[in-house]
C-alpha cells in the first residue's frame, strides 16, 4: 500500500510540473515521451524488471494529469481563499488580453497582507464574453466576489491597464459603489502613462527616428538583406551584425533600435550608399549622427526607468519618487547641455569629442525636447502627489499628517517616540514594517496599508499572459488555462500529503 501511495503521490508533483511556464512544457513532454521510456530500459539492465516495473507506474496519462491539475487548484485556491477572506484589506491589478484562439482572457491578480508581510497571488483568470467594455469586466470581477464570499468594502486599490479614454461613474463607479470604499484608490498603469509621455518628440529628432526605422525596415524586411548586411558586418569587424526591429508594442525596442544603429553606423552608411543612397546620405551627416547619439542615450535612460518601477510589491510611493527624480533629472540635463556639458549622455559626448564638434550642434534641439519631455511627464502624472503620504516613509520624521482619523493621528505620535521600532524600521523595508504593527496600531496601520496596498503598474499582469501564452498554444487551443495558470503562478505550496490521503491509490490512475 505504501508502494501504491508514493506512486500516487508522484501524479500531483508530475502534474504541477506539467503546468508548468514557458519551457517546462517541453520539457516534461521530452520527459513523458522519451527518457521516461529511455529510464526504464537502462533500469530493467542494471536493476532488474522489478524496478522498471515501479517506474512504469508513475501515473502520467494525459487525463490523470489533468485531474492532478484540478485537484492542486482546488487546494491551492482553497488556501487562498481562507486567507483573502480572513484579510481587512486588498488591492486588485487587473487586464485583458486576447489568447491564440482569439478569446479575451481577464487576468486579476490580488496584493493582500499576511501574517506579517505582503504577498501576491492570482485571483482569477476568466473568459471575457461579449464586448471586453469596463462595465463587462467588473461585472464579471462582481460576479468571481459574490460567489467566492469577498466582500467589495475591503478593497482599497484597482489598478487597470487601459489608458485612453476616462472611465466614468458607467465603468470605475460600478467598481467604487460597489465597495462603498470613499478612499478606494482607482489608478492608471504608470508604466503605459510613462510610455505615452515619452513619446512626443521634436520634429527634427521625429524625422532622425523615421528616417532610422526606414533604414532598418529595408535591412530588415528581405532575407537577402539581411544576410548582405550581416556579412558586411563581420568583414568590417563591428561588434554586431544584426539590426533590430522596431515595435510600437514594445516599450524598451525604441531604445534598442537606436543604439544598435548608432553602434553600426559606418557599416549602414556602406551598405546603404549602395542600395539607397539618399538614406546614406543621412549617415554621413555629422548633426544627424550627433542627434541619434542623443536619441539613443535618452531613450536608454528611459528604459532604465521603466525597468526600474517594474517587479513585484513595488509601491505607488517607491515609483512616484522614480518618476518625479527623473522629472527633475531632466530640467538639471537641460541645464547642463546649455552649459555645454555632455557627461550624461555618454555616446553624445563620445562623438563630439571623437570628431570634434561643438555641443551647440545638438543643444537646442536637445533642450527643447528635454524641456517638452518634463512637460508631457507633468502632465500624464498630475494626479500623482505622494508628498501628504511622507509619514508612511517615515513615521519618525514626517513634520505633518493631513487625512488621518483622530485615534490614527494618535498612534502616530506613539509609534514616532518608541525607539526600538525606529531602530527595527531603518531596518526592514515599509512593506515589512508596517503589517507587522496591525496588532498594536490597528488604524495607523489600516491607514498605512490602503497606500502600501495599491498597485503601481501591470507588470504582474504582463508577466502572466505571457506564461499564459507559453501555456496555451495553438496545439492546446481549446485548453481552459485557469487550472494550469493557477498552479503557476501561486506562490501557495499545494498540500501534496493531504491530498494523497484523501485519494484512494489505484495502478490505473
Amino acid at each position: 500500500m505504501a508502494e501504491k501511495q508514493s506512486k500516487y503521490k508522484s501524479g500531483p508533483m508530475d502534474a504541477s510540473r506539467a503546468a508548468a511556464p514557458k519551457d517546462m512544457l517541453m520539457i516534461f513532454y521530452l520527459i513523458f515521451k522519451t527518457l521516461l521510456p529511455a529510464a526504464v530500459e537502462v533500469c530493467e539492465i542494471m536493476l532488474g524488471k522489478e524496478t522498471a516495473n515501479k517506474l512504469k507506474a508513475i501515473p502520467l496519462s494525459n487525463d490523470t494529469v489533468r485531474r492532478r491539475i484540478e485537484d492542486l487548484t482546488a487546494d491551492t485556491e482553497s488556501q487562498f481563499m481562507d486567507r483573502l477572506r480572513s484579510c481587512e484589506q486588498f488591492a486588485l491589478q487587473l487586464d485583458e488580453s486576447t489568447d491564440i484562439a482569439s478569446v479575451a482572457q481577464l487576468i486579476v491578480l490580488v496584493r493582500y497582507p499576511w501574517e506579517g508581510g505582503i504577498l501576491e497571488d492570482l485571483l482569477f483568470c476568466k473568459e471575457v464574453p461579449g464586448r471586453t467594455t469596463g462595465e463587462e469586466i467588473f461585472r464579471l470581477l462582481d460576479a468571481f466576489m459574490t460567489v467566492a464570499g469577498l466582500n467589495w468594502p475591503k478593497m482599497c486599490g484597482c489598478l487597470h491597464g487601459w489608458c485612453g479614454g476616462d472611465y466614468g461613474p458607467t465603468e470605475w463607479g460600478y467598481c467604487t459603489d460597489k465597495g462603498s470604499q470613499p478612499k478606494v484608490m482607482a489608478t492608471r498603469c504608470m508604466l503605459h502613462r510613462q510610455a505615452l509621455a515619452s513619446k512626443g518628440m521634436e520634429p527634427d529628432l521625429h524625422s532622425v527616428l523615421n528616417t532610422v526605422v526606414t533604414a532598418v525596415n529595408f535591412v530588415k524586411s528581405r532575407a537577402l538583406q539581411s544576410c548582405l548586411f550581416g556579412q558586411l558586418c563581420r568583414e568590417m569587424d563591428a561588434g554586431h551584425d544584426a539590426l533590430l526591429y522596431h515595435s510600437e508594442v514594445g516599450l524598451l525596442s525604441r531604445s534598442k533600435v537606436l543604439q544598435r544603429v548608432f553602434e553600426l553606423r559606418s557599416e549602414m552608411t556602406e551598405f546603404m550608399r549602395e542600395n539607397k543612397p539618399d538614406i546614406a546620405e543621412f549617415f554621413s551627416d555629422l548633426e544627424f549622427i550627433a542627434e541619434l547619439a542623443y536619441l539613443a542615450n535618452i531613450f536608454n535612460l528611459l528604459n532604465c526607468l521603466n525597468l526600474s518601477i517594474q517587479g513585484g510589491y513595488a509601491s505607488i510611493l517607491e515609483v512616484s519618487n522614480k518618476i518625479t527624480g527623473f522629472m527633475k533629472k531632466t530640467e538639471l540635463w537641460r541645464r547642463r547641455l546649455q552649459d555645454g556639458e555632455t557627461d550624461m549622455f555618454p555616446q553624445l559626448a563620445a562623438f563630439l569629442r571623437t570628431n570634434s564638434l561643438s555641443v551647440a550642434i545638438v543643444s537646442e534641439v536637445a533642450s527643447s525636447h528635454l524641456a517638452a519631455l518634463r512637460e508631457h511627464f507633468s502632465s500624464f502624472f498630475s494626479d500623482v502627489n505622494t508628498d501628504v503620504w511622507d509619514w508612511v516613509c517615515d513615521p519618525f520624521a514626517a513634520a505633518a499628517t493631513s487625512g488621518l482619523s483622530g485615534r490614527a493621528e494618535e498612534e502616530l505620535v506613539d509609534l514616532s517616540c518608541d525607539r526600538t521600532l525606529k531602530a527595527r524600521f531603518q531596518q526592514v523595508p515599509c512593506a515589512d514594517f508596517w503589517p507587522s504593527l496591525s496588532r498594536e496600531y490597528p488604524e495607523l496601520t489600516a491607514e498605512a496599508m490602503r497606500i502600501l496596498l495599491p498597485f503601481p503598474t501591470t507588470c504582474l499582469c504582463e508577466l502572466s499572459f505571457s506564461t499564459l501564452t507559453a501555456i496555451k498554444t495553438k496545439y492546446r487551443a481549446r485548453l481552459h488555462v485557469e487550472n494550469d495558470l493557477r498552479v503557476c503562478l501561486s506562490s501557495i505550496t499545494p498540500r501534496i500529503e493531504k491530498l494523497c490521503s484523501e485519494r484512494q491509490a489505484h495502478l490505473s490512475h
